[in-house]
């Protein structure tokens, strides 16, 4: 191993321990690796140096296929039981409509209440939104993006959570999440309820006094909602049962045709490095480093290829997009982790991850963080850092 891999290797390290004091964004990272995982059909590919490591919404990750899967939750406070009232903060943003059948319900962006076009009316009392709801990888289908929102509250040390996912589209079976989960996390416990009408999971983690419910609302949409005690499985439930169902969220279709563009623009292999930065924020700069990385990694140079699975707004100025990256270089070393072993599987390469784009001056192009991280070793360390805007995990790291 060589003295520049060893030191980037050691900064890749460093920079993922650093998030163990950090709290959310540690679960954030566990909850990435927990979708790879449930991705075994693909190559998980991971090097420790100029490769590729998951872009998502809590910063950089690093590839482990196969991995043991670990739940990282803070302590949690008492709830109380009275519903929450939905207030817009001087200088926030319009509120936007979900539509629920025949009447609309009205929530602020920044209460996180509308999570895909799924309205949350109710929580226990006392819990804050951790930010409007997002769209990043989902935990039930590769290649499809969900949408998360995450409430939490804080008391005598402890916090409180309660996390709502919901993702549209092409979803698995009730039997297809359960296996997965299962698979993840044999300490986990399941058992068949209803919510709501329909065929549901229940499922509990009894050492972190966790638990959540996962059902399909109708075709095309999955629901889980999670929370951990002190917050109570009546509360839980509660939340479920009164959430409002409206329409999937539109995406433009200008929107889309850029957002495609730009990735492609910039994760395609034989592009010239001027037009690759081009699509990246602020990306002149990198050039130096692409050059020395493409000179290292030819094959990676030449074969990388990019598929755009799907794509959604996160705000005005923001995108998510779900991509799938391959690529064959036999100079670049592929790692499967199983316990403390660590071994060279020297094979092609395809890598589930999501990547942020902004809209800037230029247009659409791929956001800095998200290229630094998914070309690990291109960009000087200090930018290989995990993005501030890290969101908080669900009962099971989905």
């Amino acid at each position: 191993m060589s003295a520049d891999l060893e030191g980037h290797l050691r900064a890749a390290m460093r920079d993922e321990t650093v998030q163990v004091a950090a709290g959310p964004n540690l679960a954030g990272a566990v909850r990435e690796r927990f979708r790879r995982h449930r991705r075994r059909r693909r190559a998980a590919a991971g090097a420790a140096v100029a490769v590729l490591v998951v872009a998502s919404s809590t910063g950089l990750t690093l590839a482990r296929s196969g991995a043991d899967t670990a739940e990282i939750r803070p302590a949690r406070p008492s709830p109380a039981t009275a519903p929450v009232a939905v207030t817009t903060p001087v200088g926030a943003a319009t509120p936007v409509t979900v539509t629920t059948g025949a009447a609309g319900t009205v929530f602020p962006p920044a209460s996180g209440r509308d999570v895909g076009g799924v309205g949350v009316t109710w929580l226990p009392a006392g819990m804050s939104s951790a930010g409007p709801s997002a769209a990043a990888l989902s935990p039930f289908t590769p290649g499809a993006l969900a949408y998360r929102s995450d409430f939490q509250t804080m008391a005598g040390g402890r916090v409180g959570f309660v996390a709502v996912t919901a993702q549209w589209g092409n979803v698995p079976t009730l039997a297809a999440v359960e296996d997965d989960m299962r698979a993840a996390q044999p300490q986990r416990t399941f058992a068949r309820t209803t919510v709501r009408g329909r065929s549901a999971l229940l499922t509990r983690m009894d050492a972190k006094e966790e638990f959540s419910l996962v059902w399909i609302e109708r075709d095309g949409l999955v629901l889980d909602v999670a929370a951990g005690t002190p917050v109570s499985e009546d509360d839980m439930r509660r939340v479920a049962e009164e959430l409002t169902v409206g329409s999937r969220p539109r995406v433009d279709p200008s929107l889309d045709r850029a957002v495609r563009a730009a990735v492609a623009q910039v994760f395609t292999g034989g592009t010239s490095t001027g037009r690759t930065l081009a699509a990246v924020e602020n990306g002149e700069e990198l050039a130096p480093g692409l050059e020395r990385h493409r000179a290292q990694h030819p094959g990676l140079a030449r074969t990388l290829r990019v598929t755009v699975h799907e794509v959604a707004p996160r705000d005005a100025t923001h995108a998510a997009a779900s991509i799938s990256l391959t690529y064959t270089d036999p100079t670049m070393p592929l790692f499967e982790v199983r316990g403390d072993s660590i071994t060279d599987r020297g094979r092609p390469a395809t890598y589930d991850a999501l990547a942020v784009l902004v809209r800037t001056g230029k247009g659409w192009q791929v956001s800095r963080d998200t290229f630094c991280q998914l070309a690990l070793g291109v960009c000087p360390l200090a930018t290989n850092r995990p993005s501030p805007a890290a969101a908080p995990s669900t009962s099971h790291p989905s």
